[in-house]
């Protein structure tokens, strides 16, 4: 069934991914609360876009936000179009860990590359791209562009802090 062959190589994706993470100190990321990274844009989203996005109340968001925080791989910030709602944004430690799973993400690639050829691999992709679009959703990206498209802005305010 179509369900069982989307649903596999996804499962294994994210168990290899997670497994390797895990060992490079990214503990506190699970199962459930990795949505809120896989989901959140570059420049950060409010916990009810976040809970629109993942199909799940904002009551459960917010809980997935808060072990987020406090593990330190986002905060919540001041919106500045609205000042009574919060913008979550990943911190450092969250970009850092963006990048270590979008260099997983690619390992991973990789090795599917050697399995099916390249070839394959480009239509795989070519047909799941043309599959989302037809289905009316809209691919931004995955995970792995996200972690590249660090806001300038963000990179800026960090580098100066680093400076001693």
């Amino acid at each position: 069934m179509i369900g069982a062959l989307l649903s596999i190589p996804t499962l294994s994706l994210n168990a290899r991914v997670r497994a390797q993470l895990h060992k490079r100190g990214f503990r506190e990321i699970t199962d459930s609360n990795s949505v809120v990274m896989r989901l959140l844009g570059p420049e950060g989203e409010r916990i009810t876009d976040l809970a629109h996005k993942a199909t799940m109340t904002k009551q459960s968001m917010g809980y997935l936000v808060d072990q987020l925080e406090t593990a330190g791989y986002v905060e919540r910030v001041t919106d500045p179009r609205d000042r009574r709602a919060a913008i979550i944004r990943r911190t450092q430690k969250g970009w850092t860990y963006n990048r270590a799973a979008a260099e997983e993400v690619a390992q991973l690639q990789q090795e599917w590359i050697r399995l099916l050829g390249a070839p394959k691999m480009n239509q795989l992709k070519s047909l799941l791209a043309e599959l989302v679009h037809k289905l009316g959703y809209e691919y931004r990206g995955s995970q792995v562009e996200v972690a590249l498209r660090m806001p300038s802005s963000y990179r800026r305010a960090n580098n100066r802090s680093k400076v001693v």
